[in-house]
């Protein structure tokens, strides 16, 4: 298990990482957030390439910063280092030195990958370079692999075919794989659990079910005139509003339990009915209701 207990880290005058509390236990955990979140941040503290200024991070048991606990790691970071006019062996070779690698698991994966063997990294697409250190990646042994925006830039197909590995991989060699991503679309359907990050803080954790527990989506129509003012002055919590014509589409977080459509009716309305909400869209909700509390808290 990775335990991070009131975990921080300032650059300068700007706290990237605050009060941090999160235990990460076994399977796929997406990381998400928005740009600037602290979520590269909070990776390279758990590999123990930036030390915490205060509290600590525990690799089972061990402080992330011992050599004990880097055994058990790979940070695969956004923008991975390779040797100069390196072609895949010589990066194999470079990073053997440092890392146990299974090879068969890694030339399995570039054959699945369909990567060729003889061209320079250097001629790679973003994307064929991504496949290459996810390949690596998934080769270490290591107990937890860590992966930052490790999405970016691959064809939605071969995205597939990337989260089919590191699905079979994880369960396999019993590996705990953290990946951080803007892309929550990528990570549907192959993570366990999201973990939040919101201006350095953890927002929400847990699976789609607990996260999206509390909203509901409506479209509806009105007799009478409303606006999303109009929908707050009914005591609704709104997180998202949208009008297009006479229909409104709004999603209100319901926490309080509320008896949601009795308010509604007082409105008058000719349809009224919920609507699904797919995974992008809880996340975004849960960011958006972490700006909101952020706002209610500033003016408090």
């Amino acid at each position: 298990m990775i335990q991070i207990s009131n975990a921080t880290k300032r650059f300068e005058q700007k706290t990237a990482i605050s009060s941090l509390d999160l235990n990460i236990e076994s399977g796929v955990i997406g990381l998400v957030g928005q740009n600037g979140a602290g979520k590269s941040t909070l990776l390279r503290m758990i590999a123990g390439v930036y030390q915490a200024d205060e509290g600590d991070i525990f690799i089972d048991t061990y402080l992330s910063n011992t050599k004990q606990a880097k055994e058990l790691v790979f940070f695969l970071p956004d923008d991975p280092y390779a040797p100069v006019s390196s072609d895949i062996k010589a990066v194999f070779e470079f990073y053997q030195i440092f890392y146990s690698i299974d090879k068969a698991i890694f030339d399995s994966l570039i054959t699945k990958f369909n990567l060729p063997m003889n061209v320079r990294i250097s001629k790679y697409s973003k994307g064929m370079r991504r496949l290459l250190f996810i390949a690596l990646s998934l080769s270490v042994n290591c107990k937890y692999l860590l992966l930052d925006e490790a999405f970016d830039g691959l064809d939605p197909l071969v995205l597939e075919t990337v989260k089919e590995e590191i699905v079979r991989i994880c369960k396999d060699k019993e590996k705990t794989v953290v990946v951080s991503s803007h892309n929550v679309t990528a990570l549907e359907k192959l993570v366990d659990k999201f973990v939040i990050i919101h201006d350095g803080k953890l927002s929400s954790d847990g699976d789609l079910d607990s996260l999206g527990e509390t909203f509901i989506k409506y479209q509806a129509i009105f007799d009478k005139q409303c606006n999303e003012e109009t929908l707050s002055k009914l005591g609704l919590n709104i997180l998202s509003y949208r009008k297009a014509g006479s229909l409104h589409n709004f999603v209100i977080d319901n926490k309080d339990n509320k008896d949601i459509e009795k308010a509604l009716e007082t409105l008058k309305p000719s349809l009224l009915e919920t609507v699904a909400i797919d995974a992008n869209e809880i996340i975004l909700l849960q960011m958006a209701l972490a700006n909101k509390e952020d706002k209610h808290h500033e003016k408090a």
